[in-house]
């Protein structure tokens, strides 16, 4: 008999978790209303190798990217005017910019963010980069 009390019990509480007989709301205060989209610019004569960007929420990667081109626009949460670029050029040499910190930077959560690699010094192994926002309105 307590088996059988058991089992209608069971029976009846997973009725009731029935997505059917239930209210459901969608939370959309906590979804992102804004986006940032994001893209890496090569203005060189130089074809760049094994290239990753590290963003606050993103570190992305990517194989080539070739001289005077861009990579798509890609959707991150946010963004500085400037961060962490790694790649590699054809004789292998690595290139590399680590900032030490973003105080006094603005956080950028919406519009559009883009790095650009306007020169590279082999001898030096370094580059110069710089960026364009707009924000979207």
């Amino acid at each position: 008999m307590k088996k059988i009390m058991l089992l209608l019990f069971i029976t009846m509480c997973s009725c009731k978790n029935d997505p059917k007989d239930q209210d459901v709301t969608m939370d959309t205060e906590n979804e992102p209303k804004e986006i940032l989209e994001f893209r890496l610019s090569n203005k060189t004569e130089l074809e760049l190798y094994d290239i990753t960007i590290r963003l606050p929420d993103t570190v992305l990667a990517y194989k080539t990217l070739q001289k005077q081109s861009q990579t798509e626009w890609i959707k991150v949460k946010s963004a500085y005017s400037y961060g962490s670029v790694e790649f590699f050029d054809i004789e292998k040499r690595q290139y590399n910019i680590q900032p030490i910190d973003y105080v006094g930077e603005e956080l950028h959560e919406k519009g559009k963010m883009e790095f650009i690699i306007e020169s590279i010094d082999t001898l030096k192994q370094n580059f110069e980069l710089n960026s364009n926002y707009s924000a979207e309105e």
